[in-house]
């Protein structure tokens, strides 16, 4: 998850961005169970649960790791599709991995892999980010061909949009 530092979950704990929502209530229920629609995930929780035992922290930290994937499954292809769409950048097929050390990949095959912590970023860098790995399904390295097809299709951005990008962190 994007947070400078480690962040307790509980019944105080939300995550709230452009994509997505995530907050955590007691629920009625002797177990953990949550209700979602794309983009919106409450996490119910036992009536008295004890959130400062460390194996119930590693445990919730996994959970919402997982509503994170599932949810960016349900949100990011469609939109890698219809930029794919717009731009004639076709690619074979797209996976959703917990990746924190890259945003995004795509391969020689133009499969193209994005991490489910893009749902911390706003629109445009997610669009950004998905814009770089099309772009290497015409150009797959970083030579200035690359370059000069992603800046023109983000309208003379880039390397404006990578500066920002490069303020975000996938570091829980």
């Amino acid at each position: 998850m994007v947070h400078t530092a480690y962040k307790k979950i509980d019944l105080q704990f939300s995550i709230h961005t452009e994509w997505i929502d995530i907050t955590l209530q007691t629920g009625i229920r002797k177990d953990f169970y949550t209700r979602s629609s794309p983009g919106q995930v409450i996490l119910f929780c036992p009536p008295g649960t004890d959130f400062y035992q460390p194996e119930r922290q590693q445990w919730l930290y996994k959970v919402v790791e997982r509503i994170i994937r599932q949810q960016a499954t349900l949100l990011l292809p469609a939109r890698l599709q219809q930029l794919s769409l717009k731009h004639n950048l076709p690619f074979k097929q797209v996976k959703i991995n917990v990746s924190k050390g890259r945003w995004g990949s795509c391969s020689s095959h133009k499969n193209i892999n994005l991490s489910c912590y893009l749902l911390m970023l706003p629109p445009h860098l997610v669009e950004f980010v998905m814009l770089h790995e099309l772009s290497h399904t015409i150009e797959m390295n970083h030579g200035p061909a690359f370059h000069a097809l992603l800046n023109k299709l983000t309208d003379g951005q880039e390397k404006s949009l990578q500066k920002e990008l490069r303020t975000f962190t996938m570091s829980s």
